[in-house]
């Protein structure tokens, strides 16, 4: 399985910015620990039984200074998309 992360900071800094660039850095660093860490568990052992490949999982994060807000997005690469609705269902899992 493949996990990439690609985080970015948008906007200008404001002069009363609830977090600095260290700051920025550090709650980038924990949320990927994080979500690796959610994936890997939930997908350790998740291969098509058709073709026998793994999920690709690209996570973006745009944190927004303007709005103080980090969204996530991820984009799944699957074999076929029959795995895909496999890989969303168990994504889409709370545990």
């Amino acid at each position: 399985m493949k996990i990439e992360f690609d985080f970015r900071i948008e906007g200008d800094e404001q002069p009363d910015a609830f977090l600095d660039a260290r700051e920025l850095q550090l709650m980038f660093d924990s949320t990927r620990r994080s979500l690796g860490d959610g994936l890997e568990r939930k997908f350790r052992d998740v291969v098509c039984g058709e073709h026998a490949e793994a999920p690709q999982f690209q996570v973006t994060g745009r944190y927004d200074r303007q709005l103080e807000e980090l969204d996530i997005h991820y984009h799944v690469d699957t074999c076929c998309q029959f795995f895909l609705l496999r890989v969303m269902q168990i994504l889409n899992q709370r545990a």
